[in-house]
């Protein structure tokens, strides 16, 4: 795969030791077919590895990435804020979003009987409906 010039382009990922999270993003670029270059820097608290690419591909590298799973989390947290009431809070929106949906499902089936209903009304008081 073609690598972008040395020194030029957007530094996507650093890491001081060669491992699963550099294969892993290594691998991500790949698949998305993102020319990349992986440059060491040696400084006196070690050597970093860095995994660049070039300016144009930036916003895509970062999209694979984050869709190989190996982006930042979305969330910041606040300090002071319980997580469990977060997450508590998340389970009670998702609920309330699948009970509108299961009221909207309904609504709609009522829908569709309510025009053979009084027929079905009237054969049940005259005791002639199908019972099967």
């Amino acid at each position: 795969m073609a690598t972008p010039e040395r020194g030029t382009g957007a530094v996507v990922f650093v890491t001081t030791r060669t491992g699963a999270a550099l294969t892993r993003r290594q691998h991500c670029l790949e698949l998305a077919g993102i020319p990349y270059s992986l440059e060491s820097e040696v400084r006196p608290s070690g050597t970093y590895l860095k995994l660049c690419v070039a300016d144009a591909d930036v916003v895509d590298a970062y999209a694979a990435l984050g869709m190989g799973g190996c982006s930042r989390a979305a969330k910041l947290t606040e300090a002071g804020t319980d997580p469990t009431a977060a997450s508590l809070a998340e389970v009670a929106s998702m609920l309330r979003d699948e009970a509108t949906i299961a009221a909207e499902k309904l609504v709609e089936g009522v829908r569709d009987v309510m025009p053979a209903l009084p027929a079905l009304l009237a054969a049940l008081r005259a005791g002639t409906a199908n019972r099967g």
